[in-house]
């Protein structure tokens, strides 16, 4: 297994268990029975909707859709939909997006969320940053050699996690684009 591979998949498995702590509770997760039930009527949440798009930063793409948001797609990313979220990737840049139900979720505990993350990975000192109408608490860090930043908050009633990883991924026109393109439900 590939490197990049095994990075996913530790990172994958972070942040699901990190979810799952956070969300205890958590009624977002699709059961067996609703992916059935998706494949029965002709609907995946897997699937992205065929409209295509053109972000302000000129990246072509599908809209991706689930029942808690909707993004951009950008044309040659993968997507994995995992208990931990929804992952996009392509070659050495991954963003991933978790939201679930904020019941029981307080700011002050995010915040307290995302520290431990950055004390645990040596990363940036927290920085609280207004995203999607709503406070988030954001790091920056390096995790097995890859450039990742964390960030969690809560808006419309949701606790949203969003991790991005690559190279200057800051800077990156579609991952940019992606999180310009992020609406919520």
């Amino acid at each position: 297994m590939s490197t990049v591979k095994k990075w996913l998949l530790v990172l994958v498995l972070i942040l699901a268990i990190a979810s799952v702590a956070l969300l205890a509770g958590y009624c977002g997760s699709p059961s067996q029975e609703d992916y059935q039930n998706r494949a029965a009527d002709g609907t995946s949440e897997t699937a992205p909707a065929t409209k295509e798009i053109v972000a302000e930063s000129k990246v072509n793409g599908t809209i991706y859709e689930t029942d808690k948001f909707s993004i951009l797609q950008p044309d040659g990313w993968k997507v994995t939909v995992s208990p931990g979220g929804v992952l996009f990737e392509k070659g050495e840049y991954a963003m991933m997006v978790n939201v679930g139900d904020a019941t029981g979720s307080t700011e002050a505990f995010l915040k307290e969320l995302v520290e431990k993350m950055a004390k645990q990975q040596n990363g940036t000192p927290v920085e609280e940053v207004t995203m999607f109408a709503g406070k988030f608490f954001r790091t920056r860090f390096t995790l097995e050699g890859k450039d990742t930043t964390e960030v969690w908050g809560l808006t419309n009633g949701l606790a949203v996690n969003l991790v991005m990883i690559g190279k200057d991924h800051p800077n990156n026109v579609e991952i940019k684009a992606m999180l310009d393109s992020i609406k919520f439900k």
